[in-house]
């Protein structure tokens, strides 16, 4: 449990660091769905072109292919480059974008026991904004990284398989702009 509770000082501690950077752009919160797992999505705007998102996810997708009682939980850091943006005659922005990120957390692999995992995060996606305040995005977020058990006293380190093939399966995010 205690790594547990590291991982998640971590998150925030990265959070903190943007703080005086995002009080005056604009910020999203919200929940995210895919099959890999559900969780909350926070996200800021830093400029015209850019955009960061932090996530805190349960891991799931061992728990509906029955493997496993319990989700497990990670935390990512995503940094976006907007390539392309339209703003509609109604209002509704769409942005189309892409970025790299990193990926922590305590999860089962596929076929394999509980245990941390760390990994490298890609993204792309698309975003329509609404002038009321919504946002919804869909997007594909693979991951590729270890994955880490202590099996017999010795540390077992592993491709985190769920990363890589669940996350290339749609992501759903539903925010508010405040």
């Amino acid at each position: 449990m205690n790594k547990i509770s590291a991982a998640i000082l971590c998150t925030i501690a990265l959070c903190t660091l943007f703080l005086g950077e995002i009080s005056a752009q604009s910020r999203y919160a919200g929940l995210t769905f895919s099959y890999a797992g559900c969780g909350l999505d926070y996200s800021f705007d830093i400029d015209d072109k850019n955009f960061a998102e932090f996530q805190l996810r349960a891991e799931t997708a061992e728990m509906f292919r029955s493997f496993h009682r319990y989700p497990g939980i990670s935390a990512s850091a995503v940094w976006n480059l907007i390539f392309a943006s339209t703003l509609s005659r109604n209002g509704n922005t769409i942005r189309f974008y892409s970025g790299p990120g990193i990926s922590a957390g305590y999860s089962r692999d596929i076929l394999a026991p509980a245990g941390l995992f760390f990994g490298l995060k890609g993204r792309v996606g698309a975003e329509c904004s609404f002038p009321r305040g919504i946002s919804i995005s869909i997007n594909l977020s693979p991951m590729i990284g270890g994955h880490f058990t202590i099996k017999d006293e010795m540390l077992n380190m592993r491709l985190f398989k769920v990363g890589l093939l669940y996350g290339t399966m749609p992501e759903v995010s539903v925010r508010y702009k405040f």
